[in-house]
């Protein structure tokens, strides 16, 4: 701890402490603009399961507000899925879908965006799905790393996104 005899040093040192104090806050919430339109490049992607034949993901994030909306093509078959959160980790979106109810957060952790499911199965079963999300390549790669436990074992996902152009 920095000790000060006088007077003076305490007038020195405090508006320097203010804005050092200042500047690390200041870095802390700078986070990573994810918004755009992602499009899924399966050959830079590491799956467990076989990919989408096609996907997009788009994002519009104005920090704490984030919308996520995914179209994923499965065998000639079109799913959207959207999620309308903010990133406090506080706040759980309850989705309730024809096979599984999902209680979602969002949160940052460091630079990523994590999005943090709980998920029960119509038949009890439950699992859970942890995805950080983070740019690569100067912003024009999206990353998401996954990793999904459930009854049958637990997997580790990485999904490549290319930024589309505007």
């Amino acid at each position: 701890m920095l000790e000060c005899a006088s007077m003076k040093c305490s007038i020195v040192l405090l508006p320097l402490l203010m804005s050092v104090s200042i500047l690390v806050h200041g870095q802390q919430s700078a986070k990573p603009n994810l918004s755009g339109t992602w499009v899924f490049d399966a050959q830079k992607s590491l799956l467990q399961d076989p990919p989408p034949t096609s996907m997009t993901f788009q994002i519009d994030q104005h920090d704490p507000h984030v919308r996520l909306s995914r179209t994923q093509v499965y065998g000639g078959k079109s799913d959207t899925w959207t999620l309308d959160t903010v990133t406090d980790g506080q706040k759980e979106v309850v989705q309730h879908l024809a096979l599984y109810t999902t209680h979602t957060r969002m949160y940052w952790d460091g630079d990523a965006l994590v999005l943090d499911e709980k998920i029960t199965a119509s038949d009890g079963s439950k699992a859970t799905n942890t995805v950080k999300y983070s740019l690569a390549d100067d912003g024009k790669t999206l990353l998401g790393i996954e990793t999904a436990v459930t009854p049958v074992g637990k997997a580790t996902n990485k999904w490549v996104y290319e930024k589309q152009a505007q």
